[in-house]
């Protein structure tokens, strides 16, 4: 019967723990310092790839 009592606040945060970790997952690197340096995005990797054409002959 306590249980009911308690469920609007268990519920609530259980949902602020969850978006502290999701804010954690998307923002931390950014906001710790982690990553000094963005990962190459894929035009990025466009431009050092090489291409040519195949033949098949």
């Amino acid at each position: 019967m306590a249980f009911i009592l308690f469920f609007p606040a268990v519920a609530a945060l259980a949902l602020f723990i969850v978006g502290v970790i999701i804010l954690i997952l998307r923002f931390g690197p950014r906001l710790c310092g982690l990553r000094h340096h963005a990962l190459p995005d894929n035009h990025e990797w466009d431009e050092k790839s090489y291409e040519h054409e195949i033949s098949y002959a």
